[in-house]
């Protein structure tokens, strides 16, 4: 099942829509991130029929659908919920954050976690001990293999270094990891140490995991879950490269990049409609991945995406720069990051760039980039500080740069190679 998020709003009873500063928005929560090409055009033409026609893909691999009106929401819950896409409650659809490898069951080389990741949304959907959790808790099943979801955000990881290693489940981002656990058993351990989080009773500014860690210890915290901590281990670097490949015999994937995660319905029911048998699968890396039937049918797909201007080879510049929605979609946002960011590409177009990312942000909330960056430019009253090796949050070395001026900035900091 999918389901959409709707937060604050008018709609008591039903679903709440969330406010932006570009109207409202709901979010798609799409299990296991699949979805056909067919249902990727319904979910494209109801963004234009009852918003702006813009959607969000986000770093937890669920859509945005923008620029809702208090006058379309009804109509639009009404026709999600005829396409199945609404979760029976919203505590249940609150807690149902699940990020799987895009690439499971295609990768010989990845563990495959689908079955596993489905048992853990029935359980999180129907166990109202878990519907305490806070909003932004989240799951992933990490198979490894070509595109491990290495530092993607989630506070319980189940973790595999390979189709034939066995699962481990890693905590709050610590280092350490517990000992094997079946596959069989790794949904009942995984909430067994998330159900510790919820009956701990951590203070209200406490709100992931990683502060659970930090209070009682990653050791302590594995045994309440009746886990045993085993090994250590490192995050692989993850964002993959885009364009066309086999991770397998008979198997035809298209990776297409969306610019600073951004993707208009028009484009997507292009997209769709150019590989009608493909499957979508979301990733956490602003990054569609499409598996085709055939050659012919990938190919179909890569020129479409081509054609839309999305990213299709790898060293594209808008690869490296994360930029969040900015002004005026957001109503925190003091700059448009997104158009700064087109800007930067330009700019840089031709030309490698030697960060791994770009962190452009229009708050000092950081939305588009989890953590430290080597080039942070935050918002700030109309022009950008720029903080370096940091978060969005550090204190800035310079102020006052212009959105016009940002490539001159990360050529002076030798962001070229």
């Amino acid at each position: 099942m999918t389901a959409v998020t709707l937060r604050k709003g008018w709609c008591p009873g039903v679903l709440r829509p969330m406010p932006a500063g570009d109207g409202l928005l709901v979010r798609l929560r799409i299990t296991g991130g699949e979805l056909s090409a067919g249902l990727a055009q319904q979910i494209a033409r109801l963004a234009l029929r009852y918003g702006s026609g813009a959607i969000d893909l986000t770093q937890r691999a669920n859509l945005q659908l923008r620029g809702l009106r208090e006058e379309t929401i009804r109509p639009l819950i009404d026709e999600l919920t005829q396409l199945g896409l609404i979760d029976p409650s919203i505590a249940a659809e609150a807690v149902r954050n699940v990020m799987l490898s895009p690439l499971a069951g295609l990768d010989p080389a990845c563990a495959d976690g689908r079955a596993i990741a489905r048992a853990l949304e029935d359980r999180l959907r129907h166990d109202t001990s878990l519907h305490q959790l806070p909003g932004k808790f989240g799951f992933a099943i990490d198979g490894g293999g070509q595109w491990p979801l290495g530092d993607a955000g989630a506070d319980v990881r189940l973790i595999a270094s390979g189709a034939d290693r066995p699962w481990r489940i890693q905590i709050g981002g610590a280092a350490v990891l517990s000992q094997a656990v079946p596959g069989a058993d790794a949904v009942v351990a995984m909430v067994r140490v998330t159900q510790w989080f919820c009956e701990r009773g951590l203070p209200r500014n406490m709100l992931r995991m990683r502060d659970l860690v930090a209070a009682d210890g990653v050791t302590a915290v594995l045994a309440s879950g009746g886990l045993r901590a085993d090994m250590t281990c490192s995050a692989p670097a993850a964002k993959p490269a885009t364009g066309r490949f086999s991770p397998s015999p008979n198997a035809f994937v298209v990776a297409i990049g969306l610019p600073f995660g951004r993707l208009e319905a028009g484009i997507l029911d292009q997209l769709a409609g150019a590989a009608p048998d493909a499957m979508f699968r979301l990733t956490p890396w602003r990054m569609l991945c499409v598996v085709c039937t055939n050659e012919r049918e990938a190919q179909s797909l890569e020129r479409a995406a081509v054609a839309a201007d999305l990213v299709t080879v790898p060293g594209d510049a808008r690869l490296a720069i994360d930029a969040c929605t900015g002004a005026p979609g957001c109503a925190n946002a003091t700059t448009p990051t997104r158009q700064d960011a087109a800007g930067l590409a330009i700019s840089l177009k031709g030309k490698t760039p030697a960060y791994r990312t770009i962190h452009i942000s229009g708050c000092a909330k950081g939305c588009a980039h989890r953590g430290r960056a080597p080039i942070t430019f935050v918002a700030n009253a109309g022009r950008y500080d720029l903080v370096l090796n940091g978060s969005p949050a550090d204190q800035p070395v310079r102020t006052g740069i212009s959105g016009a001026d940002l490539a001159g900035v990360v050529v002076a900091q030798g962001g070229l190679s």
